[in-house]
């Protein structure tokens, strides 16, 4: 058997690349200088970048020191120390390459030390997203794509991934009606997630003895779906097959539109559903009893708005101190009652034959009652939300390249 002593010896899925992206038009490099433990990087567009020796150090991802990319990496943290410095830096045909003290040559390409570089300006790019929120106008201009456009493989299906991402939901025309199609639509984000609450594919209709509310012809108001778990479903997948002329309206409300709200007018609510965790709770006797405390609304690391995670039919007795009880319920009911107004929500009917993406870490979908009778059926799925970003960073990566390694909200 041959044995595995370094990277070059094991043929990776992945093409070695090295400390590229093939960004044709990136700025070449033109000049380096080693200041102490720094290097400092001149590029063609008149930018200067300095870079750590021990970062550098680390990011060399050639045949040797491996690529996380594949897992496969002989060079780690603990590899090598602190103060390392190169012993030489030179450019070579627009890349900067580095000799270390122990004789080991790496190379960096200019697109790969533009894209990763960790200067105010360049974190401060990469920080630039920011979601469109909406209230009740969505309604009049919901962001949808053709089933044809949305799987083209191209600048159809990234116009898909980039409404999901930035409205946290988008409408697909043109699916068809066959039950086969929705495990299709799935597809397109991702592999489809199973749990014990909703199997693989739920088929939401009415029954004569429901499981679950959404079994019913009872109104659903606004909620994420599986708040009681650690991780909640991602991306909630909806297939329309058969629809009602009466009743049935799908309701649809922007968590971030809320959240955003309450940050501007009630701060006070912000903070204690930003700070204080709350129980949501599941049981089904002999199968599952699922519990998860955390707060509503999550931050990132800038205090950009990372998730919500609200389920008011499934809040569990709350657990805070004493002193918070009146607090956290005043936030509470401020955040429920925005989720009530007519001005937060978008009401629309989903026709058979389309589909619903919707990331259910900031979007809060339910409906209005309808006639158990009518044969209304939705059918329902789920995909992780790491994967849609994943495929939306690939994707990203061929057909726009500036703007694909931007931060994304990491959810709830």
């Amino acid at each position: 058997m041959t044995q595995h002593g370094a990277a070059g010896d094991i043929t990776t899925y992945n093409p070695h690349l090295g400390n590229r992206l093939g960004i044709a038009d990136a700025p070449a490099v033109t000049g380096a200088a080693i200041d102490r433990r720094e290097i400092h990087v001149d590029f063609a567009d008149g930018r200067q970048r300095a870079f750590a020796g021990q970062w550098l150090r680390h990011c060399c991802w050639c045949p040797d020191c491996g690529n996380p990319a594949d897992g496969i990496r002989f060079t780690t943290v603990a590899s090598f120390p602190s103060d390392i410095a190169p012993a030489q830096a030179e450019v070579c045909n627009g890349d900067l390459v580095l000799t270390w003290p122990d004789g080991h040559r790496s190379t960096y390409g200019s697109d790969w030390l533009i894209a990763n570089a960790y200067d105010e300006a360049a974190r401060r790019r990469r920080a630039a997203w920011q979601p469109t929120t909406w209230r009740a106008e969505l309604t009049e201009h919901f962001p949808t794509v053709s089933w044809t456009d949305a799987c083209d493989g191209g600048a159809g299906q990234l116009e898909a991934y980039r409404m999901l991402c930035d409205y946290g939901i988008v409408r697909i025309d043109h699916l068809g009606t066959e039950s086969e199609q929705t495990e299709q639509l799935a597809n397109l984000v991702g592999p489809i997630h199973e749990t014990t609450v909703y199997g693989r594919i739920y088929d939401v209709r009415a029954e004569p003895v429901a499981k679950l509310g959404a079994k019913t012809g009872m109104a659903q108001a606004p909620h994420i779906d599986d708040a009681f778990y650690y991780s909640p479903p991602g991306i909630d997948i909806f297939h329309c097959l058969v629809n009602t002329d009466v009743g049935g309206m799908s309701t649809y409300v922007d968590g971030f539109a809320i959240a955003e709200s309450l940050r501007a007018d009630e701060p006070d609510a912000f903070e204690a559903l930003t700070t204080l965790a709350v129980t949501h709770v599941r049981r089904h006797p002999g199968e599952i009893n699922l519990r998860n405390r955390s707060p509503v609304i999550r931050l990132d690391e800038f205090g950009r708005l990372s998730g919500i995670r609200y389920f008011d039919r499934a809040l569990g007795p709350l657990d805070v101190a004493p002193s918070d009880i009146d607090r956290i319920y005043d936030a509470i009911r401020a955040f429920s009652d925005r989720m009530a107004n007519p001005e937060f929500t978008a009401t629309i009917r989903v026709e058979p034959g389309q589909g619903m993406l919707i990331d259910n870490h900031r979007v809060m979908h339910g409906r209005t009652a309808f006639d158990p009778a009518s044969g209304r059926h939705i059918r329902l799925c789920h995909v992780p939300r790491d994967e849609f970003h994943g495929r939306l960073r690939e994707l990203s990566l061929r057909l726009d390249p500036e703007n694909h390694d931007l931060y994304l909200p990491q959810g709830s």
